[in-house]
């Protein structure tokens, strides 16, 4: 390419960090804290780095700082507030994308959401200049929704209860009298459900709520969620589900999925209080993150019957410490917080950011185009 391109990063997280250091190999960004994002896994910088071949300095790309200091970039630099912003690509997960912000990037030509939602993108505005729009779907937020989905599936079924009597032989060899071999539900175990015509109830409708939605109701559930904010009437009819206060979803859902944001005012915000609204036959399920709701609250919720149960993917302090009173109990599920896959899916998901972002530079069509 002839010219120098740049790309600018909206969000600060740690995949969008991961892309800086594999588009740059940034200073704010340490090969030790790559290795560490990646432990116990054994991932080397260099591999991350070269992820993006073809996008770096020597390639004719540069990156647009993130939140550089004002003082330390020259006026006379592109790259000045006050200069016009050369950005010709923009890449982003969280944040929105509005006309403003457009109008501050008249070279851009392209937008890359991690991500498949189209929220937050004024599309309009970004067709009228001719931008193309990608949002690639995240491979990791699909398996966290299906990781919830499994939840609801084991807890309701009682599959760890079910897989434990087979193996021990636990059954009543005096009241089974099977038929041309068949015998069914031999283990005699009870409050057997499903997924099917029961109420879901999403704390949290961001990337991997809307996924779940979608997944519980191919499975013929109802869903209602909650959310900071409200969805549009058109995003709800959408997805299928309806609003409902926090209070009114936790009486009337049959599983309880929190989803909600890792934000600091959102700590503990599941509490004793809220596993006293839930109904007595209902499942709690936490993929989003630990400190999100009381453990010992939950125990205690658990221990007396006053759910049904709960599976965890996340916990209060991660490794959990062995030994831990919820570990006790037969009605929790637990994981050691994969759900997302394994980190190297991070990997993959940055390989087809960098590999649209290749292609536009190259003239071709990105993947996963929005069209409408």
């Amino acid at each position: 390419m002839s010219e120098i391109q740049h790309i600018l990063f909206l969000d600060d997280d740690h995949v969008m960090r991961l892309s800086r250091f594999a588009l740059s190999g940034e200073a704010q960004v340490s090969a030790d804290w790559v290795q560490a994002f990646f432990s116990p896994l054994s991932v080397q910088p260099q591999s991350v780095y070269d992820l993006a071949q073809g996008l770096h300095a020597s390639d004719g790309v540069e990156l647009y700082p993130l939140e550089t200091p004002l003082e330390k970039i020259p006026e006379s630099s592109a790259l000045h507030p006050k200069a016009q912003h050369p950005a010709e690509i923009i890449v982003f997960r969280r944040g929105v994308v509005d006309a403003e912000l457009l109008a501050q990037h008249p070279n851009l030509k392209f937008i890359q959401r991690l991500g498949e939602r189209k929220d937050g993108i004024d599309i309009q505005a970004a067709k009228a200049r001719g931008i193309q729009i990608s949002c690639l779907p995240r491979r990791s937020i699909q398996y966290t929704a299906e990781h919830t989905v499994m939840f609801m599936l084991a807890l309701s079924k009682r599959l760890q209860d079910g897989d434990r009597a087979v193996r021990e032989a636990q059954w009543d060899k005096s009241k089974v009298t099977p038929t041309n071999d068949v015998a069914y539900n031999w283990v005699a175990l009870d409050s057997l459900s499903g997924l099917y015509g029961k109420t879901l109830g999403i704390i949290g409708m961001g990337e991997v709520g809307a996924l779940l939605c979608k997944m519980a109701l191919a499975f013929g559930m109802k869903v209602l969620y909650c959310n900071r904010h409200r969805l549009s009437a058109e995003r709800e009819l959408e997805l299928g589900t309806s609003y409902a206060p926090l209070d009114a979803l936790l009486g009337a859902s049959d599983f309880v999925s929190l989803n909600a944001a890792n934000l600091p005012a959102n700590e503990g915000m599941i509490n004793a209080d809220s596993f006293n609204k839930m109904k007595s036959t209902a499942f709690f399920i936490n993929t989003a993150r630990g400190k999100l709701m009381d453990e010992t609250a939950l125990y205690q919720s658990l221990k007396d019957k006053r759910i049904a149960g709960a599976g965890l993917d996340v916990h209060w302090r991660e490794p959990r410490e062995a030994h831990h009173p919820l570990m006790s109990l037969p009605n929790v599920i637990m994981t050691p917080h994969y759900a997302g896959g394994e980190r190297g899916e991070v990997l993959h998901e940055l390989s087809e950011v960098f590999e649209n972002c290749r292609r536009f530079l190259k003239g071709q069509a990105p993947s996963h185009l929005i069209t409408d």
